[in-house]
């Protein structure tokens, strides 16, 4: 397992079949003028019924704003910035994953929406050692996250650009629970649900993290799992039939029937 850059530890190596499923790579991301956007997501997955396509996601936002925008300009680039950061497009399995758990669970969405844009926004992946890096309670300033930025793509972005990200991604990473405050902001530990470990999971199964390693996948590290806990959230998750896991010692065997229409060849 190779990661593909410092700055996101453990995120898998470019391969087509994850930009396919709905990874990104490449540089850039919603986060330099935008946040993950939670409440506009939620707005949209209330209006648009499981099954629809992209052009009624489209519609929705464009012709019936259902987000409430003043301006089309200002539809517009919701449009874009939530089709950056998920896809808006059931055909593109990670936004079908969402959609299926969400339905599942509508009270996980904030934590099945980070993992998404973490898997989609290297600009947000950048800020993320910070994050991780902290202790329950800890204040993490806005600084470190645009420092960690710099760190990420040196002199590829002026201080302001930095700063608006790093600001960005503040909001983000509370409106997903892992910061708590306004100005002030600490670091509080997630509370995983089955829906999102059973994401953790399968992200990491395609991202070709095999075996014993699922439970210490990035996605895992996201919600604040250790190895051992990620295996008793996996025992939760198949008893909610969610997924099938069998953990005997070093051996695991790990399927996901309701998700089956999502399944690439791990990575």
């Amino acid at each position: 397992m190779q990661a593909s850059s410092l700055f996101s530890p453990g995120f898998p190596a470019i391969a087509r079949a994850l930009e396919t499923f709905g990874l990104k790579f490449s540089p850039g991301g919603a986060h330099i003028s935008r946040t993950m956007m939670l409440a506009e997501l939620a707005a949209v997955l209330a209006a648009v019924p499981v099954g629809a396509g992209a052009a009624d996601y489209r519609e929705a936002i464009l012709q019936r704003n259902v987000l409430g925008k003043d301006t089309d300009s200002t539809r517009q680039k919701s449009l874009r910035h939530l089709r950056e950061l998920y896809a808006l497009d059931e055909a593109r399995p990670i936004f079908g994953l969402l959609r299926k758990l969400h339905a599942s669970d509508a009270a996980s969405l904030p934590l099945l929406a980070v993992q998404v844009a973490w898997a989609r926004d290297p600009l947000f992946r950048a800020t993320t050692p910070p994050i991780m890096d902290a202790t329950d309670g800890q204040r993490v300033e806005t600084a470190s996250l645009a420092h960690a930025l710099e760190t990420a793509f040196p002199s590829q972005y002026s201080e302001p650009s930095r700063n608006r990200v790093a600001r960005n991604a503040a909001s983000s990473w509370t409106q997903s629970g892992h910061l708590a405050g306004h100005m002030n902001k600490t670091r509080q530990r997630i509370k995983p649900t089955t829906a999102s470990v059973t994401m953790a999971f399968f992200l990491g199964s395609i991202a070709g993290y095999q075996g014993v390693a699922v439970f210490s996948n990035p996605w895992c590290a996201l919600l604040d799992l250790t190895a051992d806990r990620a295996r008793i959230m996996g025992q939760e998750a198949h008893r909610a039939g969610l997924l099938n896991l069998r953990a005997v010692g070093e051996v695991v065997e790990l399927s996901f029937p309701l998700l089956a229409q999502f399944h690439i060849e791990p990575a």
